[in-house]
């Protein structure tokens, strides 16, 4: 089996300016952009993946540097047989440093191709279910105080327990006013964080947080880089979540060495791919630190991705998921349910990823290379 042709769609998705602090993105005018890689192959078995590259500000690419990479490693895809998936990542790798959004589109459509080939839901071919379903997360955007309690209670609604409340745009009182008012919301069962997205100096977290601690907040990301993490973790005594300075392993074991992360997450775009994001899960589980399993955003094809994963984890490990799925852009047929907060790969699920994508949906493509 050969695959025969790589084709790229793109999807804008309007599901932005809510959950940034950058002002300034609304004058350069940045959209959320879906790249999405269709392989065929000459026994008509077809393969789907998709990587939405974060703005600028956030990762050192762009979706048109992403489509670009696709493009440059496409000789290395074409002509490869996808069952030797090891094989074409390990080539993709060894010819292109960086460009993780572009490894990661391509990784997740051999990775459908392999598990349809071998008859299989990715769920199964990866060992099979640890869990019956997980928790999805929902997040909180930036409000007054008041304004993110209507939003958790809208949230509590629909069965939702864990809440990102975004923090960090500007008054620290304002974010000392959010964690305290966050906290004294939870209700068993029920967890909240505070995401500052990198927004807080050392200065402003320790004036935030000295007024808090005695809460023990959980608190994503609160400075730019990770040295500034070690010391704010190291004069509170609180434990981070670590979201933009986690890439790989050594990034990993460097944290849990510091003794400053209390939960990680792993982007497929930052990593490189669901091929990597099963080794880094698998050092994470062994480390003990639960970890959010996800990309910067996506349709329903990154929902199944990250959910077929998740599922071959014990629940404690994994401590939450995206609802990626917009009904607005129905990119996928099926999209995985979530029901009360929770999803799970259904027990009938197809071969591979196991949905169905409507090329309708998709209009043209962008680019298309074949041997």
């Amino acid at each position: 089996m050969k695959i025969t042709r790589l084709t790229v769609y793109v999807v804008k998705l309007d599901a932005w300016n809510v959950g940034t602090r950058y002002s300034t993105t609304d004058k350069l005018g940045l959209s959320l952009q879906s790249s999405i890689v269709r392989l065929e192959t000459d026994s008509e078995l077809i393969g789907w993946g998709e990587t939405l590259t974060p703005p600028p500000y956030y990762h050192p690419t762009s979706p048109e540097s992403a489509r670009a990479a696709i493009g440059f490693i496409a000789p290395l895809v074409l002509g490869a047989d996808p069952s030797q998936n090891r094989k074409i990542l390990h080539d993709i790798r060894s010819m292109m440093r960086g460009h993780e959004p572009a490894k990661s589109v391509i990784d997740m459509a051999i990775c459908d191709l392999t598990g349809k080939v071998a008859n299989l839901p990715l769920v199964d071919l990866w060992g099979g279910r640890v869990v019956n379903d997980m928790p999805v997360l929902c997040l909180v955007n930036f409000a007054s105080p008041e304004e993110q309690l209507t939003q958790i209670s809208e949230f509590r609604a629909l069965g939702y327990k864990l809440f990102q409340i975004k923090v960090g745009d500007g008054d620290p009182n304002l974010d000392v006013a959010r964690i305290e008012s966050g906290m004294s919301a939870m209700q068993p069962g029920e967890r909240c964080w505070f995401d500052a997205n990198r927004a807080w100096s050392v200065d402003q977290a320790m004036q935030i947080l000295n007024r808090v601690k005695h809460l023990a907040p959980l608190i994503e990301q609160p400075t730019e880089t990770y040295r500034d993490c070690v010391t704010i973790s190291r004069r509170t005594g609180l434990g981070l979540m670590l979201d933009e300075v986690i890439h790989d392993q050594d990034d990993l074991f460097r944290a849990v060495n510091d003794g400053v992360i209390d939960v990680a997450v792993l982007k497929m775009g930052t990593t490189g791919g669901i091929s990597e994001h099963r080794h880094l899960a698998e050092v994470g589980a062994k480390l003990g630190i639960p970890m959010r399993i996800e990309d910067y955003y996506g349709t329903g094809l990154t929902l199944a991705a990250v959910c077929h994963l998740a599922h071959t984890l014990p629940e404690h490990i994994v401590f939450g998921l995206y609802d990626y799925h917009l009904p607005e852009v129905p990119v996928v047929r099926n999209p995985f349910p979530v029901v009360n907060g929770r999803v799970r790969v259904p027990d009938d699920c197809q071969p591979g990823l196991g949905v169905e994508v409507d090329l309708e949906v998709l209009g043209e493509p962008v680019a298309e290379y074949q041997l």
